[in-house]
């Protein structure tokens, strides 16, 4: 029952955020839709919190779920996702990771918006909190969105373009830990550590640092990644017997990562995240 359980995996998508974060769908209706598509395995990575899932319907069958989040971390100074799969989400760790970033990012929006008044953009916290999710974990396309909303900017690009993108005027870093620091975490807390989106990496070579760190694999696949890319990192991963996912970063929106069912993962890809969920089925049955 369990090698077809594992075996009839085909359609996934590892990469999903609610509106815990930034998303536009609530972790309930996220399933649903995800059961409505036939999707067999997904993974709600929202950003820096994990709880969605405390949130999901009872009934999730046929659907799979690969717990995940997506972590902040920072390396020479350049921001870095890594997608943390199959923690167990009561590790002490990890939940005090979550707290550090839930309100470093509140502080870090309160910044944010003082910078923003500066320049004769008056948005107030209320506000931003209001479209912030159950958890008020405040992410910046939040404050993008009432820019938005109150007429300031057009669109949320124009936001980040304008005002709140990396080193523009109303700019605040997050708090974040060093990559072998969550990587760490993310192992304590019996999971598996993988880099986000690695084509969008400042740095390319950075990836080599971080197998000599220990991570775990690599998103292969993902809407901002050429298909050389994905070549490239597909033997990368092969060569250094690292995991291999595939996630479209689907947030809801209208932008090119409104993607839910049109995740093309390879066979290859998807022995590998075959073997990921069996192994993650393995640790969780011991805990």
């Amino acid at each position: 029952m369990i090698v077809k359980e594992i075996n009839d995996i085909r359609r996934i998508n590892l990469h999903l955020h609610t509106s815990v974060s930034d998303g536009l769908l609530s972790p309930a209706k996220l399933v649903r839709q995800a059961k409505q598509l036939g999707l067999d395995l997904i993974s709600i990575t929202d950003h820096d919190t994990a709880d969605a899932y405390t949130m999901l319907p009872a009934e999730l069958a046929p659907l799979r779920i690969l717990p995940g989040m997506e972590i902040s971390s920072m390396h020479q100074g350049h921001d870095v996702h890594i997608l943390a799969y199959g923690c167990d989400f009561e590790n002490e760790g990890l939940k005090q990771t979550m707290d550090m970033y839930l309100l470093g990012r509140k502080n870090r929006a309160i910044r944010m918006l003082e910078l923003l008044a500066d320049l004769g953009i008056k948005i107030s916290l209320d506000e931003v909190i209001s479209v912030a999710g159950s958890r008020e974990l405040i992410v910046r396309p939040h404050i993008a969105q009432i820019m938005v909303k109150n007429g300031f900017v057009a669109s949320k690009n124009e936001a980040f373009d304008k005002y709140i993108g990396n080193f523009k005027p109303a700019f605040v870093p997050k708090p974040e830990l060093a990559v072998d620091a969550v990587i760490k975490i993310i192992h304590d807390a019996g999971g598996f550590a993988l880099i986000a989106h690695p084509g969008k990496l400042t740095n390319a070579t950075f990836v080599h640092e971080f197998i000599e760190m220990g991570i775990d694999g690599l998103e292969v696949w993902h809407p901002d990644h050429y298909q050389s890319e994905v070549d490239t990192f597909i033997a990368l991963a092969q060569k250094n017997g690292l995991y291999m996912t595939a996630g479209s970063d689907y947030h809801g929106d209208y932008d090119r990562h409104n993607l839910f069912d049109t995740v093309p993962a390879t066979e290859v890809v998807l022995e590998s995240v075959r073997a990921l969920y069996k192994e993650y089925k393995c640790r969780s049955a011991k805990r």
